[in-house]
């Protein structure tokens, strides 16, 4: 009989990846928050020095065009820039970032910049009314991008990117490793690592057991328990199923009603069925091994973990042995 090495749907979660844990960023020190105020107000008078310095220029040049009223243009398209840069960082902190919002004052800081330009004949004079207005685009960009990445340390459903030297060194398998984190949502990095190691072990132990024409031996639903990537290694199903068996069955367990049960039976309670279970191996053809009388026990009712299948192998092989000599 073929062993299942397709996890129980109650301790899934518990073998399969996971999702990024949600982690709060850590408090600035007073040092760091010295140096953001700092920062902050220089990149503020760098906007206050870039509106300063184009101001007369772009006025001059929506005279004939604006009138008397030419003194708004600078004003509004500098006002504007400083909005939107604003809204920018307002919404990566809230984390409703609109990407296409970037390019406003983008656009805007272009526009500026020809404004002041286009009277210039000269490299020098075209250079000294672009700089001031793009260093301000930058450091907006820069302020833009510190929020977000401190936003997403608490984040749980952000996506964890893939380090760059795993693309370059392996780059086929690290796309098909990307391509499964998204299909089954798995955000954290390190959990689609061990996912990816499990979906290996899993198809490793589907090909040893079903031979090179697994995918068409295999039943219906390991087939898609392996496409889903919720198909587990035996040997992480049995350690599951012994950390979890030390943890919820102690001598004596309390029901409902609130009598005690009996605890799970002993090796020596279980050897006559496991002798029933050799026998049964050894009219089927089949050797006596842990997993067979895993399957075979659970078959019975009666779940065993690694060590004690061990344990009750090794008693019954004595025990075997002796009953097909006195026969």
């Amino acid at each position: 009989m073929n062993q299942s090495i397709v996890s129980p749907i109650n301790r899934r979660s518990d073998l399969i990846g996971a999702t990024a844990t949600s982690e709060a960023p850590r408090e600035l020190t007073k040092g760091e928050k010295v140096a953001v105020i700092s920062v902050g107000l220089v990149v503020l008078a760098l906007g206050i020095l870039g509106f300063v310095n184009s101001f007369a220029a772009v006025k001059l040049a929506a005279v004939p065009y604006f009138g008397g009223l030419a003194w708004t243009l600078p004003i509004g398209v500098d006002l504007a820039i400083g909005a939107f840069s604003a809204v920018e960082i307002l919404l990566a902190r809230l984390g409703m970032r609109l990407s296409i919002l970037k390019l406003v004052p983008w656009t805007l800081t272009a526009v500026t910049v020809y404004l002041n330009v286009a009277g210039e004949t000269n490299l020098f004079g075209i250079i000294a009314h672009a700089v001031l207005p793009g260093l301000w685009v930058m450091a907006v960009e820069v302020i833009a991008y510190a929020v977000r990445r401190r936003y997403k340390l608490s984040q749980a459903k952000n996506m964890e990117a893939i380090r760059l030297s795993r693309w370059i060194l392996s780059p086929i398998s690290t796309f098909f490793l990307w391509r499964r984190s998204v299909l089954w949502e798995t955000r954290s990095y390190e959990a689609a690592l061990r996912r990816e190691r499990d979906r290996a072990y899993a198809k490793a132990d589907l090909q040893e057991r079903y031979g090179r024409m697994w995918r068409l031996k295999a039943t219906r639903r390991e087939r898609v328990e392996y496409k889903l990537g919720e198909l587990v290694p035996t040997e992480l199903i049995s350690a599951v199923e012994e950390e979890t068996e030390e943890q919820i069955l102690p001598e004596y367990t309390e029901t409902k009603n609130g009598k005690r049960a009996k605890a799970a039976p002993t090796i020596e309670e279980l050897v006559p069925v496991g002798l029933e279970v050799a026998e049964e191996l050894a009219k089927d053809g089949q050797k006596l091994t842990r997993n067979n009388l895993i399957e075979r026990m659970r078959e019975r009712g009666t779940g065993l973990s690694t060590n004690r299948a061990n344990d009750l192998l090794n008693r019954l092989k004595q025990e075997f042995g002796t009953v097909q000599a006195a026969a």
